[in-house]
Parts: structure tokens; sequence; C-alpha cells
């Protein structure tokens, strides 16, 4: 009897140990922990305009509407404000800024001045498009266009522009501009789209005179058409 019962406390030890062993593998498996969602992706903060020389504002008082404006801003970056003696630079500017600075300088001859400013007219996005096209000038950036699209618009080619050496000047700062060349000899034949550059506000495009179109005034009508293709 006392073998029976050894037998039975010793498969039951056993029992028990097996579904111990059993649950720490089954925890062993599970992860430690459950990882975080993804964070959304971050948007960068929309860019505020800035002043330009030539913008024009309006000034609109609460309380003292005999100061109510308009008023451009000069070449210099100052505005010449109603009633005051000096000018204010605002230039480079948000109109946020610049309201605050219009306030600080009323606030020299009016008590608490309440000043609303809006931007009223603004220079618009534009390219320059010059050298041996048809029209050469300045013309409004209406969406996305390429070089050959901002040629197009400015008449295209002349009979004396190099086609293999259009420059496009980019103003990155005062003192930094980037050139880059642009072929668009396959791009006119429907070819190597993707050296037709996308143009960006604020470029020029300039396509100089091909080294014949210099010589040209120079060679005798009759052999002309030798050199014509």
């Amino acid at each position: 009897m006392l073998k029976l019962r050894t037998r039975r406390r010793l498969l039951i030890a056993i029992v028990e140990l097996a579904v111990l062993a059993l649950g720490v593998v089954a925890f062993a498996q599970q992860p430690d922990s459950v990882p975080p969602p993804a964070a959304p992706p971050q948007t960068a903060p929309a860019q505020r305009y800035v002043l330009k020389a030539s913008d024009v504002l309006g000034l609109t008082f609460r309380y003292t509407p005999d100061y109510n404006h308009d008023t451009s801003i000069q070449p210099d970056g100052f505005a010449q404000l109603k009633g005051l003696p000096n000018a204010v630079h605002i230039q480079g500017l948000t109109v946020q800024d610049a309201q605050r600075e219009i306030v600080k300088a009323y606030s020299t001859i009016l008590k608490d001045p309440d000043i609303t400013v809006t931007l009223k007219d603004f220079e618009k996005p534009y390219f320059v498009v010059g050298g041996s096209v048809k029209n050469p000038g300045k013309f409004d950036y209406r969406g996305r266009t390429t070089v050959m699209e901002a040629v197009a618009i400015a008449g295209g080619f002349d009979n004396s522009a190099k086609h293999s050496q259009i420059v496009l000047m980019r103003k990155y700062s005062n003192d930094l501009v980037q050139v880059t060349m642009v072929d668009l000899r396959q791009v006119m034949k429907g070819k190597e789209l993707n050296k037709d550059l996308e143009v960006r506000p604020g470029d020029t495009i300039f396509a100089p005179k091909s080294a014949f179109a210099k010589f040209a005034p120079f060679i005798p009508t009759s052999t002309l058409g030798m050199y014509q293709h």
C-alpha cells in the first residue's frame, strides 16, 4: 500500500512539472510587449508670404479712420505711412510682423492704435525668358512649366538660337545663383524628355546665339545656303 501511494505522489509531481514546463514555454513565446502604433508623419509648417518691394498694403484704423490709406513698399524696403515723418522698413516681414511694426510706429502719435493691415496687391510668381527667342520678356508663372514650354510661351526660338546650350539661372540669394545648361536638341524631336528641366518661379531662361548666327552677317549671300540646315 505504501509503495502504491508513493508511486501516485511521484506521478502527480511529474504531471505538475510537465504542466509548469509547458506554461514557461508558452510564456517565453509571447512578445514582451506590443509595439506602439507608428506616429503619423509630421508635415512641414506652411511658409507665410514675405513682403517684397512693390507690394501694396491697406491700413485700416478702427478709431481714427482719417488715417486709413494704402501704401506700397519702395525698392529700398521702406513704406511711407500717413501722418508719420519717417518711413518704416517692412520688406522681408510677414503681414503679421509688418502690422506689429506699423502699430509700434503709430504708437508715437496715437494712443493704443487699433490697426488692421491687409495685403492688397503683391508680385505674382513669374519667370523670364531672354536671348534668341521671338518675344523675350517676363511671364506669369501659372503652374508646372518646363524650359521648352517657357520658350514656347516666349514665342519659340528665333533662327539664331543655339538649342544645345540653353541657360537656366536660378537665384538662391543675392550672392548665389545656380546656372544649368539645358540641351533641348533631342527634346525638340520628342526624345530624351528628361532633359527638359522644370522651371521655378523667379528663374531666368536665356537662349544664346549659335556660332553660325554670329558669323552669318559676314558670309556672302551666294554661299549662305550651303551652311543652313
